[in-house]
């Protein structure tokens, strides 16, 4: 027998505390899992600013929906410059709402997460007519 683990090492009560501290870890898990999956990648078409770096206007953009700078530059993925003017960023189905409502955005497409954003022009060619 190891040391320490006395006799009372395996009893009911410590069988369920340890089995209490375990499914509230999985539920923990699970939730922090389920938070970071709601996000979604999102390529986004803009105006090309005037006189403003694109990467610093799709950061004052994102700020104005998500509430911060610090959040707004967590949520940036890329800034497209020689395709067109616009970003990828993942966003949750409702701030991507938000962000096309309230900021006058001309595109808003998602794509699948892990989607690599070389992909840019083949995707560009696959949206909907009523979208180009």
């Amino acid at each position: 027998m190891l040391k320490g683990l006395g006799k009372h090492s395996t009893s009911p009560s410590n069988i369920a505390v340890w089995f209490l501290f375990l499914s509230m870890s999985i539920s923990l898990a699970a939730k922090v899992a389920f938070a970071d999956s709601e996000k979604k990648v999102y390529i986004v078409f803009m105006d090309r600013p005037i006189g403003q770096d694109l990467r610093d206007y799709a950061i004052q953009i994102l700020s104005s929906v998500l509430g911060s700078h610090k959040a707004a530059e967590e949520a940036l993925g890329y800034v497209y410059r020689r395709v067109g003017p616009g970003f990828s960023g993942r966003l949750t189905p409702e701030q991507a709402t938000r962000l096309q409502c309230e900021c006058f955005i001309f595109v808003l497409y998602y794509i699948p997460f892990g989607v690599c954003h070389c992909n840019f022009i083949k995707l560009f060619f696959s949206f909907p007519k009523d979208l180009q």
